[in-house]
């Protein structure tokens, strides 16, 4: 499952990346999602930059929970 995240996380950073960057220079009227152009305004792409966030932030917490738990074996290990 780590892989999974991180992969994940990797993917929708770009995601947010591109989208970002691809509409640094747009008009108000048409915004660029993926090279291909939509007829919304601006409120729309913040509005999808926001849960593409909301799911990489998900992503990274995920990979991160997983990464630094502990394993059942330690857990119930007694002494």
């Amino acid at each position: 499952m780590k892989t999974f995240y991180l992969t994940g996380s990797i993917v929708f950073t770009v995601l947010i990346l591109i989208i970002a960057f691809e509409n640094i220079g747009a008009q108000c009227s048409y915004v660029n999602i993926l090279f291909y152009e939509v007829p919304f305004g601006p409120t729309f792409l913040f509005l999808l930059i926001a849960i593409i966030g909301i799911i990489t932030g998900a992503m990274y917490h995920a990979f991160l929970t997983r990464l630094f738990a502990g394993s059942d074996e330690e857990e119930n290990e007694t002494f």
